[in-house]
């Protein structure tokens, strides 16, 4: 599974969105699946192995159905 960093304009908090497998620059972000939030960059940075250790744990299915196969962080 894509993921990318996500600043909220508003709050300035970051979260790490996975994004659909068809996802193309431009497309609209998926805010909705952010499921954590973080008060810093770096914080959400920091949390980006432990996110991948989930994927590999447990596979989950993204916005289009698909289950996530890969770890790529976009």
């Amino acid at each position: 599974m894509k993921y990318t960093l996500y600043e909220d304009p508003l709050t300035h908090r970051f979260a790490l969105l996975p994004l659909p497998s068809r996802f193309v620059e431009g497309d609209e972000l998926p805010i909705g699946g952010a499921d954590r939030w973080f008060a810093s960059r770096l914080e959400a940075i920091a949390a980006v192995p432990e996110l991948l250790n989930r994927d590999e744990r447990e596979p989950e299915v993204g916005f289009d159905g698909g289950a996530g196969l890969g770890r790529d962080i976009h």
